[in-house]
C-alpha cells in the first residue's frame, strides 16, 4: 500500500511529500554540512531563525525539513560588501506543479532562482536531485518517491557576518 502523501506548498511550488522519508535523510552522516562546525554553518545554525520569512520556515519544517542542519552550505562568491551562501537541503515525494528551475540557453542549463524575499536577498530553486552536481542523501525507499533539492540562494553583509547574519 502506497503512504499517504500530503501535498505542501513551497514557495511556488506544490509538492508531494514523503514525510517519513523526508525524515530519515535529514543531517545524514557524509554530506558536506553534516556536523559542520565551519565559519558559515555556525552563522547560519545562530541566524536561520532571524533571516527566513516566518511562513516559509514554517513550509519547510511542516515537511521535516532540519533547517539548522541543511545537506551543503557553503559561500560561493564575494564582492567585498556582500557574500552569496549557497544553501542546500533535500526532500523525498513529487514535485506536482511550479516553475521549471532550468532555463535552456546558449550556454546550457541555466538554474533559475525565484526570489522568496528581497532583504535580507533569498531566492529558491526545487528540482529533482538527480540534477544537483554535489552529494546527495541515501534514500532507502525509492518507492516513497524522489530526491527533490530545495537550493537556496542568500545575500548576507560581510560588516555584520562575523558575529551572526544579517539583512543584506
Amino acid at each position: 500500500m502506497k503512504k499517504f502523501r500530503p501535498t505542501i506548498p513551497i514557495s511556488e511550488w506544490k509538492i508531494a511529500t514523503h514525510l517519513e522519508a523526508t525524515g530519515s535523510i535529514q543531517n545524514q552522516s557524509g554530506l558536506p554540512a553534516y556536523a559542520c562546525s565551519c565559519k558559515w554553518c555556525s552563522l547560519w545554525k545562530s541566524s536561520f531563525k532571524n533571516i527566513l520569512p516566518s511562513w516559509f520556515a514554517s513550509e519547510l519544517k511542516r515537511i521535516l525539513v532540519d533547517i539548522p542542519n541543511p545537506a551543503d552550505l557553503y559561500r560561493f562568491e564575494t564582492n567585498g560588501k556582500y557574500s552569496s551562501i549557497r544553501i542546500v537541503y533535500f526532500i523525498v515525494g513529487k514535485i506536482q506543479s511550479g516553475p521549471n528551475a532550468w532555463s535552456e540557453g546558449d550556454s546550457g542549463n541555466t538554474l533559475m532562482y525565484r526570489t522568496i524575499q528581497e532583504k535580507p536577498y533569498i531566492s529558491l530553486a526545487v528540482y529533482s536531485a538527480t540534477h544537483y552536481y554535489g552529494d546527495v542523501p541515501i534514500l532507502n525507499d525509492y518507492k516513497a518517491g524522489e530526491l527533490i533539492c530545495l537550493d537556496m540562494r542568500l545575500m548576507v553583509n560581510n560588516e555584520s557576518q562575523h558575529t551572526h547574519l544579517t539583512n543584506a
